[in-house]
C-alpha cells in the first residue's frame, strides 16, 4: 500500500481561531466580516456552530480580491 508524501497533505479547513493567526486578523474581526456577508460562503462557514474557513479558498479569493 502506498501512503501519501507528507509534504504534500494538508488541512485546508480550520476553525476560526486558527485561521485569525494565520491570516493576522483578530477572530472578532473575521466573525463579523463573515456574518456580514463580506466573504465568500466558500471561504467562511459555520459547522455544527463552529465559524471554520478554508485556507486554500482564502488564499485564492484573497489573491483574486488584490
Amino acid at each position: 500500500m502506498r501512503t501519501q508524501n507528507p509534504k504534500l497533505a494538508k488541512i485546508s479547513i480550520v476553525t476560526l481561531k486558527q485561521a485569525a493567526d494565520l491570516i493576522g486578523l483578530s477572530t472578532k474581526t473575521l466573525r463579523e466580516k463573515a456574518n456580514e456577508g463580506i466573504y465568500p460562503s466558500t471561504v467562511m462557514s459555520k459547522i455544527n456552530g463552529t465559524w471554520m474557513v478554508d485556507t486554500e479558498e482564502w488564499n485564492r479569493w484573497h489573491r483574486a480580491k488584490m
